[in-house]
């Protein structure tokens, strides 16, 4: 989009509600379910300053490759030229607007578009345009006609860590500055060492908000209280170590759980917070617990890791699942959460086999993560008619945002607001509440 054309976006949509909270701790219903808020996200976050996920390097490994993805509402090719680099360009011909793209993946020498046959190299140059010069002295384009001022719209690439990004915006911070230092040390632990391959996907429509879905992934709170698997068979507790760290300016974060020596007692001495809750079932067994006894292959002692980045890329190991979720909002209402499975070019048979077996804890019907789609669907539900009121995001404090070295708490989720709201360039958040506020 045109410096023009974002200026009348911004000079014809108003939002007529001022942000509860200058700390982010009340966020305003109308974000997830107004159809003007979710056209203003297209242009000033999917099409604004963030490096938006796009895929994997090990996905299109060879030239000719390519896969489609999402930016937005936006379809995007990725695709590896012949001298190895990586491109990025709508899904989108310059003649007439067709989809060219049809295939999720694939490998060819050239896009071209079924409608016209035009056709475009593997940068998403024009080189081909059947009779451009007519036919016996009739027809064609004007003399003015250039090919080169009509190639697919192209995104900025860059890649890190085997991560493809691409971003609409030549202003925007390094990628490396945008991803933040305990990004970057994440994604280094998590993939940096061995050489990643997909050992399978897996695709989930969720009725809800995409924005639901991230407040979901940066709130470990819930987990023990949503998920009975997580306390019960211990995947993550109130009681263990871990906590959250956030970048410079809090929209990515990092939330993490470690085993220790003593976290059997420590789980009980949780007994009396859940007397009343019915999350933890102490006599529950699994039928076949091999999926639990898979050990962890970082010898690290991290038992969780949920790394969250702006706008919708979320990189997770749970015990020795890795998997990369990307969020591509489907309107204000629906979300498609895409998921890929990773094992490692090195893993031995025994390995692939027990990271096969521990997917069963991440996606739709996972042990652990079936519950997140219902509870964002409730919410939408619940939210969608409250206009004029909001949640509030008070576990762990009010007030400045910071790290913690706990899991009770909901400030991350405030971050990933903070960012959001200073991109979409609304009006300066304000105080006006009508509920008492406690001290931090």
């Amino acid at each position: 989009m045109s410096t023009t054309d974002r200026r009348t976006v911004e000079t014809e949509t108003r939002v007529d509600f001022v942000w509860p909270a200058k700390d982010f701790s009340r966020v305003p219903y109308e974000v997830f379910s107004d159809e003007k808020i979710f056209e203003l996200e297209l242009d000033r976050i999917f099409r604004g300053p963030v490096w938006n996920y796009l895929g994997l390097e090990c996905e299109i490994p060879n030239w000719g490759d390519y896969q489609t993805t999402w930016v937005g509402n936006i379809q995007v090719v990725v695709t590896r030229a012949k001298d190895g680099s990586i491109h990025a360009f709508e899904n989108s011909c310059a003649h007439r607007g067709a989809r060219i793209v049809d295939n999720v993946r694939g490998n060819t020498k050239r896009h071209t578009c079924p409608y016209h046959l035009w056709t475009y190299n593997l940068t998403g140059e024009l080189t081909g345009v059947p009779f451009e010069k007519g036919h016996n002295g009739k027809g064609g384009m004007p003399p003015c006609f250039e090919k080169g001022d009509h190639n697919l719209k192209a995104l900025r690439v860059a890649t890190h860590g085997g991560l493809v990004f691409g971003t609409y915006d030549n202003a925007v911070e390094p990628l490396e500055q945008f991803l933040g230092e305990h990004s970057l040390s994440q994604i280094e632990r998590l993939l940096g060492k061995r050489k990643p391959k997909v050992i399978g996907y897996l695709r989930q429509k969720i009725p809800a908000n995409w924005k639901l879905y991230n407040e979901n992934v940066r709130d470990p709170y819930h987990a023990s209280l949503l998920h009975m698997f997580h306390i019960t068979f211990g995947i993550q507790t109130p009681a263990m170590a871990g906590g959250i760290k956030m970048d410079g300016d809090a929209k990515n974060s990092w939330n993490h759980s470690i085993l220790s020596e003593d976290d059997h007692l420590k789980r009980s001495a949780l007994s009396d917070d859940y007397d009343e809750l019915g999350k933890w079932q102490k006599d529950l067994k699994m039928h076949d617990p091999s999926m639990l006894e898979v050990p962890l292959d970082l010898n690290d002692n991290y038992k969780t890791t949920i790394l969250s980045m702006f706008p919708t890329l979320i990189i997770g190991q749970v015990d020795n699942t890795y998997a990369i979720r990307q969020l591509r909002p489907k309107g204000p209402n629906a979300v498609e959460l895409h998921i890929t499975y990773l094992g490692f070019e090195d893993d031995t048979p025994e390995q692939l086999h027990n990271r096969m077996l521990s997917v069963n804890l991440i996606g739709p019907g996972g042990y652990i993560s079936l519950e997140d789609g219902e509870a964002l669907r409730r919410v939408q539900e619940g939210v969608v008619s409250r206009r004029g009121e909001h949640s509030v995001l008070a576990m762990g404090g009010i007030g400045e945002l910071r790290d913690t070295d706990h899991l009770i708490q909901e400030i991350s989720i405030r971050g990933f607001w903070k960012h959001y709201h200073k991109l979409m360039k609304f009006p300066e958040a304000g105080q006006q509440q009508n509920d008492k506020r406690g001290a931090q």
